[in-house]
């Protein structure tokens, strides 16, 4: 006979994934401007990660005044067609910036740098020492951050491994797309949060969603998480 006594299993570990929730792309007056940011539930999961202890990995684009990208140098692209984007996230500006109301107290910038110690941040952000660290990048997806890798590895081993990846930001159709892919393709369990998240054309986030679908991300909305 079945014993009543059921042993339950926790539940694995979760950390928020904050994609490029910055003034540019944010707020009406950004350069680069998603219509529909829901900032305000941005807000909500930033303080919710605090309240609860919840690591929060995030990225941040972060570009020098004449990045290749740009309209307005004549820089070259490394490979392939130069996308001409209006100036936008320089270093340092003030559509750089975080939105007001996601960037928790204690967080870290981790610079797009091929080496550079990381333990420590692991460390910090897996004890609760901090509330967030930030991978600067170039283009569309966290891990063009090459500390980001590494940093993911060793941050699900120190929270008990197989940890949930719950993604939000701008833009889905883009930085969004790729952040959740490249979580999803790496074995991480993935999460998407389809109200916490906003894109640039509708037909660009259909597509988006049903891919990331198919790589196994799940897709569900914030209420699921803020009780």
């Amino acid at each position: 006979m079945a014993s009543g006594n059921v042993t339950r299993q926790p539940p694995p570990p979760r950390v928020f994934v904050d994609v490029d929730v910055q003034r540019d792309f944010c707020e009406e007056a950004g350069a680069l401007y998603v219509k529909g940011s829901p900032n305000a539930l941005f807000r909500r999961l930033t303080e919710h990660a605090v309240a609860h202890g919840i690591p929060i990995v995030g990225s941040v684009d972060s570009h020098a005044w004449d990045a290749w990208e740009f309209a307005s140098n004549d820089v070259p692209a490394p490979e392939g067609d130069k996308p001409g984007f209006p100036d936008h996230c320089v270093k340092g500006t003030p559509g750089w910036l975080k939105v007001e109301g996601t960037l928790p107290p204690r967080f870290r910038f981790l610079p797009n740098v091929e080496r550079a110690p990381i333990d420590a941040a692991v460390r910090e952000l897996a004890t609760g020492t901090i509330h967030a660290v930030y991978f600067e990048k170039e283009v569309y997806s966290l891990f063009a951050n090459p500390l980001a890798e590494g940093f993911l590895r060793e941050l699900a081993a120190a929270l008990g491994g197989a940890p949930e990846l719950v993604v939000y930001g701008v833009a889905t159709d883009y930085c969004v797309r790729s952040a959740a892919l490249g979580l999803a393709r790496r074995g991480y369990r993935t999460t998407l949060l389809t109200d916490a998240v906003a894109g640039i054309t509708e037909a660009g986030v259909a597509a988006a969603l049903s891919e990331m679908q198919a790589a196994g991300v799940t897709l569900t909305t914030s209420s699921a998480l803020l009780r």
